[in-house]
């Protein structure tokens, strides 16, 4: 998971995907790995079908595939794809005849996701490394768009939003996983730019993250679930989905 941001935040994002992508045993303070997607409620099938290598990057907060079905021959979007755990998962469920594109603002991530991607000969998935206020994408070519712990790390919410309201067909479904603010106060003594990549800083209260939803045009913006994913005694991680009429 990771997103783009504006110089310094962007540096300190980067810099620290880049080390989860490297290194991915490394203690970064919240869970990541196979054990992580597995309390999550990922399927056991997907976890034994797709190698080591696939889930060690991911830092998942939630499973956003718990949102609803994707289906044979539909095109996915994974923003803040990471190293592609969740982009393989969704090639797996729309088959040879779908087309899965993941999206990924740390190099070191992309590269590693083409590998895996290759490595696992899953051909119909492409990446990119952009920033995902600025999607590759045409308009009205998207079936679903997933997310996971990412959309927090951007501070123009409205602009992805806009963004992914624009790339999905009429009727296509946002169903994401992300890091929420549990009250307006927080109770962490220090919320300075740092704590932006650490999955808390950039968090909203939920009742704003649907209002901004909404906004943007997408119609059932919704809370499914929280998910047991912490980053900070604040914030919690949420199941959200909507519609784009």
């Amino acid at each position: 998971m990771s997103s783009c941001h504006n110089t310094n935040v962007q540096l300190e994002l980067i810099s620290l995907y880049t080390k989860l992508a490297e290194q991915p045993g490394s203690d970064f303070g919240w869970s990541t790995g196979k054990e992580n997607v597995r309390e999550l409620g990922y399927s056991e099938t997907w976890l034994e079908k797709l190698p080591e290598e696939v889930w060690e990057s991911a830092a998942a907060v939630g499973n956003p595939f718990k949102l609803g079905k994707i289906g044979i021959g539909e095109t996915v979007l994974d923003v803040g794809c990471g190293a592609g755990a969740d982009t393989c998962v969704a090639a797996l469920l729309v088959g040879n005849a779908g087309k899965v594109i993941g999206v990924d603002c740390t190099p070191a991530m992309i590269d590693k996701a083409r590998n895996i991607a290759r490595h696992v000969a899953l051909s119909n998935i492409e990446f990119h490394e952009a920033d995902i206020t600025q999607l590759p994408i045409s308009d009205n070519s998207i079936d679903v768009v997933i997310s996971n712990g990412v959309i927090n790390l951007t501070e123009d919410k409205n602009e992805v939003f806009k963004e992914l309201y624009r790339v999905l067909k009429s009727g296509g479904r946002l169903q994401f996983a992300d890091m929420v603010r549990e009250s307006q106060w927080c109770s962490d003594t220090a919320l300075d730019d740092g704590s932006w990549a650490d999955c808390i800083q950039g968090t909203l209260l939920v009742d704003t993250l649907l209002e901004i939803i909404s906004n943007s045009g997408f119609t059932n913006a919704a809370l499914i679930e929280f998910t047991d994913y912490r980053t900070s005694e604040s914030t919690i991680g949420a199941l959200i989905s909507a519609i784009r009429p």
